[in-house]
């Protein structure tokens, strides 16, 4: 077949060379059929094997949006359906009515995406609309076993590793295959299908997440979880450090991250001890923690926190019956004593020192295994409760990560001022704080504060109170070898003084002469975690003396500390003996010296040579000459000025 242009297709007779006729398109098309479907042909399947929900929902929807009945030996519609006396709107309410209460029931807008999804794609598309299906996962349990097993021997290796991403674990599975199994079509595998495997198997293990994440999950063992709670008070017990989330100053201005160590018992979410470091703790600091957590705690000179009487919740009778070293002026935090102790494997922790506190007072110590943050996770989680409820609303919180930070940081308190705000924070707040983790399996719906769990808990079993007294814990502060001077002792850049100290001033125990270096210094003893007093033990009498800080009220005056922080934002804190002015004015003179003495050997070597300045010269004095006053009277313009002239000699004066 051929066409001729203006005439239409040229049909040749089979068999024939020569044998031509001439057709019309329509003719053609009327013989040979077009690929136009016809419009009366469905566009859909007219039957099929669908759901039977499917078909009654197919049958609702056309008698309620076409009237057509949904019995088939019906004559015509119901009434309630026919569209000659019935709006749409009415047919589909009559239909919501219908269905109501069955497995079909709709509503007004379901119904009408249905409508629209059949009329575009038929039954099929209301099936798939009604019954939804999920992505289908890759099933594993198909792929070859040596496969499964090379790539857990890689997710299992990305433990300890760093985070990367799945295409490089992907390749690593596939250079271990090759190296395995060369030639083999376990290798052929495609990168699409391999890394559904990965990701399958990587259910759990957290390999593409952080790097802690990974190793805690993988520490997670593989029985069934039992419950970490405990009824007894100091039954078990918690102990951690961290960095504070705030910046502090310390004596100098400086800024640093202070490290808050937390003793914490499970039963009550009380924190029996706790302490604020400048420098990392080590074990004597756990030690002498632990020896504050058993003492009656006395009230910090100059604290402003609760006391024990100020409590209306705690049992305050019966904890004075049972630890007679209480009193009103402790402070309002529970006593409790630490039977069983979970550490980590820090060095501190770890030390000969603290295992010898806990072991001369029957403390258990439990070490947690590396990497194990969930065998302790109370007092963790504790931690975090302090940056959100308690450091964030200080003035120079740095958030919990470097993310979190600010693009300024402005410290305005210090380490003195973090540690009374703790104290008041815990026990005002915290402690009268309902916690989610401390619920009555009779009543779990109720949560409880730490002072009401420990004010039921001790009257059931209050425990067994030692015979460790105010001098015992003395005993254990640290001491320095200090002179009692009439305006007191000066210690840490502070003065301590006590009227108590009158028969010690200026006093030498060893005979020697009064403010002589041979005169021997009395040992004060001092609480590292409270620079607010120091304390001397009287020679004579064995009484012990407290010293306070003589600025103290200094420090509690607003204006004062105000002034202070002014101070060190201004000014910062520089060594005021080496100004930066003066640096500077040294260096200009240094620079002149090397100046002055480079010119004055330029002069000695040009008088060697023979030499002589101008002003040197052998031709003899000339006679003065007057100068011209009225000349001056009449300044030249300086536009008019010859700078290029002799008669002026420019001189660069350089500041000095």
């Amino acid at each position: 077949m051929s066409t001729i242009e203006g005439q239409g297709p040229k049909l040749r007779r089979e068999g024939t060379a020569d044998d031509w006729m001439v057709i019309s398109v329509p003719e053609l098309l009327a013989h040979a059929g077009s690929s136009k479907r016809d419009v009366d042909l469905p566009l859909r399947i007219a039957g099929g094997d669908w759901p039977s929900d499917v078909l009654d929902m197919e049958r609702h929807l056309l008698e309620a949006f076409r009237g057509i009945p949904m019995a088939p030996t019906a004559t015509g519609p119901r009434p309630q359906y026919d569209p000659a006396i019935t709006t749409q709107e009415q047919r589909i309410a009559s239909k919501i009515a219908e269905t109501a209460g069955t497995s079909l029931a709709r509503s007004r807008k379901a119904l009408f995406n249905f409508w629209k999804v059949y009329q575009s794609h038929g039954v099929a598309g209301l099936d798939a609309r009604m019954h939804r299906r999920g992505k289908r996962r890759l099933v594993i349990a198909r792929a070859d076993p040596r496969l499964v097993a090379v790539i857990d021997r890689a997710l299992d290796d990305r433990r300890d590793m760093p985070t990367t991403t799945r295409r490089h674990c992907a390749l690593l599975v596939r250079r271990m295959l090759e190296s395995m199994y060369p030639g083999d079509p376990v290798c052929d595998i495609t990168d699409t299908t391999l890394q559904g495997y990965i990701n399958e198997r990587d259910a759990g293990r957290y390999s593409f997440d952080k790097a802690t994440t990974r190793r805690t999950a993988a520490n997670s063992p593989d029985r069934q979880h039992f419950s970490g709670s405990a009824f007894r008070l100091g039954a078990v017990c918690e102990i951690d450090s961290t960095l504070l989330d705030v910046q502090v100053w310390d004596d100098r201005g400086n800024t640093y991250r202070p490290t808050a160590t937390v003793l914490f018992d499970v039963a009550s979410r009380v924190p029996l001890a706790w302490a604020i470091h400048a420098n990392s703790p080590n074990g004597f600091d756990h030690s002498l923690l632990l020896a504050r957590a058993i003492v009656g705690r006395r009230a910090i000179p100059g604290s402003a926190a609760a006391v024990l009487s100020g409590s209306a919740t705690l049992p305050i009778e019966l904890m004075k019956r049972v630890n007679p070293y209480l009193d009103d002026d402790s402070l309002a935090v529970p006593w409790i004593f630490p039977h069983a102790i979970t550490i980590d494997g820090g060095a501190d922790f770890r030390s000969a020192t603290f295992e010898a506190a806990c072991r001369a007072f029957g403390i258990t110590l439990v070490l947690a295994p590396p990497n194990a943050a969930t065998v302790k996770p109370h007092v963790e989680r504790n931690f975090g409760t302090t940056s959100t409820s308690f450091a964030t609303w200080l003035a120079g919180a740095t958030g919990s990560s470097v993310a979190n930070r600010g693009k300024r940081d402005n410290p305005t308190l210090t380490l003195d001022s973090v540690r009374l705000a703790f104290e008041t924070w815990i026990t005002t707040v915290y402690l009268n704080t309902h916690h989610g983790g401390l619920k009555s399996p009779l009543f779990p719906g109720r949560e409880w504060t730490p002072n009401q769990m420990y004010a039921v808990l001790f009257e059931v079993g209050p425990g067994v109170q030692l015979p460790f007294r105010a001098e015992d814990f003395f005993a254990l502060l640290p001491t320095k070898p200090r002179v009692i001077s009439s305006e007191g002792i000066e210690f840490n850049n502070r003065t301590y003084d006590s009227p108590l100290l009158a028969e010690l001033r200026d006093r030498s125990l060893t005979g020697a002469a009064t403010g002589s270096t041979r005169a021997r210094k009395f040992d004060i003893s001092y609480d590292p975690y409270n620079s607010n007093a120091v304390w001397v033990r009287h020679p004579e009498t064995d009484e012990w003396i407290e010293c306070w800080d003589t600025a103290l009220d200094d420090k509690a005056a607003w204006m004062v500390a105000e002034a202070a922080v002014k101070l060190v934002e201004r000014f910062g804190s520089g060594d005021p003996g080496e100004t930066p002015k003066r640096t500077e004015l040294l260096d200009v003179m240094e620079r002149r010296e090397r100046s002055d003495k480079r010119a004055r050997n330029r002069n000695l070597r040009d008088r060697a040579t023979g030499a002589t300045a101008p002003y040197m010269s052998d031709s003899g004095a000339t006679d003065p000459e007057p100068i011209d006053l009225d000349g001056w009277t009449d300044p030249a313009d300086v536009g008019d000025i010859d700078w290029d002239s002799p008669e002026y000699d420019i001189v660069t004066v350089k500041e000095f």
